[in-house]
């Protein structure tokens, strides 16, 4: 009874504070401008923060070291894919001075290319992003039973919930970006405290561990740069190419939330950098629990983690992936109710003037039924496995394909009208279930998806654009003088840099 007392109120205490914090973080009067991205006065490192609470959640934590564990070093290629994607993020960056006073990538694409290209891509986006709360949901629940069988998962569940919807709907982005802080915080603290006991319950001294290690090929440098093609390693290269273009809407939420384009390339700089840290946490982890029980199936990986946890580590456990999954549920639910009031709504209705009558008010409506829409969801794929494969995989998937083409091209001048985006959108959508209907919907067959979606979106977008007849203004457009100075002050870095190299 003792044991499950200090963990519960090890959790208790943790979600109170949770709630508390939103709560203090909320703003009584606030327009819609500042509820969506705030003043635009965010620290460089606050925002660095939020972004690495939205890309790591309890799935992330849950899934990766499992993961790490089957695949050992090639596990690190996730490293590189991350630092890959959003070192390309902050060179984009350097082009989002045109669209900086937008609120969403829905508002972007469609201050180009029209209203209906911005209502698909904002519909497309609130689907993957009501996904994503219902898997973080998903995973409060799961890891509250593995951890905690003398009462129902789903009261905490319901109750982690309610509180990440409650400072999400009516404290907008600074209730959310402050509960972020507070619970990546927490995270960091209590990462090292598991990677102790794993190490503990080895019992064997580091040198142990490492000549332990060494004698497995599955965990020798040069095993990753191999390619097996009985293994999950095979197509590494396919892999990396399909993964890297995938950028979710609620990550770009923070590029404008962000003063300006540099400040957007030093967050996304910072970010690109941290990844790989947490990501060799994840994998020490991994490699205690190898070292501990090399013969493990992955199923069994966090039951052994958690087999004879003390309850203040177990406690400590627990806050760090509830602590997790709320910060990328939260950040979720407030893009999608952002996208939906802003985006959904204007489109649909063909409001002009902007911010509308209560646009606010819609804006808290649509989180807090986003929120309970997850959470049904939810009920219906009770198995995370499941919600993967038919929910969140067909939506990953179909993202880049729609969004991403149209996007780069906006920010590198291209200027095009709704049939050139829609043109694009239909030939991408068409390619790729041609592909899954013909060959089915295996890893392969998505990679090869993904990649010929793009691919065929952004050629077919060029092809209707100078095949068919474009109204005048239409066209590629030159730097405007933000972007330019941006341009010189890089050249000039570059060659006092380079100054200093010869001396």
């Amino acid at each position: 009874m003792i044991y499950y007392s200090t963990t519960l109120l090890m959790v208790l205490a943790f979600l109170i504070f949770t709630l508390l914090v939103g709560l203090y973080a909320t703003k009584k009067a606030i327009t819609f401008r500042e509820y969506a991205v705030g003043n635009k006065s965010f620290h460089t490192s606050k925002l660095v923060v939020t972004t690495l609470a939205t890309i790591f959640g309890g799935a992330s934590m849950m899934v990766w070291t499992t993961c790490f564990y089957d695949w050992g070093i090639y596990s690190m290629t996730f490293s590189i894919i991350l630092m890959f994607r959003y070192s390309m993020c902050s060179l984009l960056g350097l082009r989002m001075g045109p669209f900086m006073q937008h609120l969403s990538i829905a508002e972007t694409i469609g201050s180009i290319y029209g209203k209906y290209p911005r209502l698909i891509v904002a519909c497309i986006s609130i689907c993957f992003m009501i996904s994503m709360v219902s898997l973080e949901i998903n995973v409060m629940s799961s890891i509250i039973a593995m951890c905690i069988d003398s009462i129902d998962p789903r009261i905490f569940t319901m109750l982690a919930t309610l509180i990440l919807i409650i400072y999400a709907t009516f404290g907008g982005i600074r209730a959310v970006t402050v509960t972020d802080v507070w619970q990546f915080v927490t995270f960091t603290i209590m990462i090292p405290l598991l990677m102790k006991f794993v190490f503990i319950k080895t019992d064997k001294s580091l040198l142990e561990a490492f000549l332990f290690l060494k004698k497995h090929h599955e965990f020798s440098l040069s095993n990753f740069f191999k390619v097996d093609s009985n293994t999950q390693k095979s197509g590494l290269l396919l892999e990396f190419l399909s993964t890297v273009p995938f950028i979710s809407p609620t990550v770009i939420h923070r590029a404008y939330m962000s003063a300006g384009p540099m400040q957007i390339r030093k967050v996304f700089l910072c970010v690109s950098l941290i990844i790989p840290v947490i990501i060799i946490f994840l994998l020490i982890i991994s490699l205690f629990v190898f070292v501990g029980a090399p013969n493990l199936p992955v199923q069994a990986v966090w039951p052994y983690i958690l087999a004879d946890m003390p309850p203040v580590y177990k406690g400590c456990f627990m806050i760090s992936v509830l602590g997790m999954a709320m910060s990328t549920a939260d950040s979720n639910l407030h893009t999608a109710s952002i996208m939906f009031s802003h985006d959904v709504v204007q489109s649909i209705r063909g409001i002009k003037r902007d911010p509308y009558i209560d646009q606010l008010r819609i804006a808290k409506l649509a989180g807090l039924f986003t929120g309970l829409l997850s959470m049904i969801v939810t009920l219906y794929y009770l198995d995370p496995l499941d919600l993967a494969e038919y929910v969140i995989e067909p939506i990953t998937f179909a993202m880049p394909i729609i969004v991403l083409p149209p996007f780069i091209l906006a920010l590198f001048g291209f200027r095009g009208t709704t049939c050139t985006a829609l043109v694009g959108m239909a030939t991408a959508i068409v390619m790729a279930t041609g592909i899954v209907v013909t060959y089915g919907w295996y890893d392969w067959v998505k990679d090869i998806m993904v990649l010929s979606g793009i691919l065929a979106n952004g050629l077919a977008m060029m092809a209707a654009h100078y095949c068919l007849k474009q109204p005048k203004g239409q066209g590629w457009v030159a730097l405007d003088p933000q972007q330019k100075r941006i341009q010189q002050l890089i050249r000039a870095f570059k060659r006092y840099k380079k100054r200093l190299d010869l001396k």
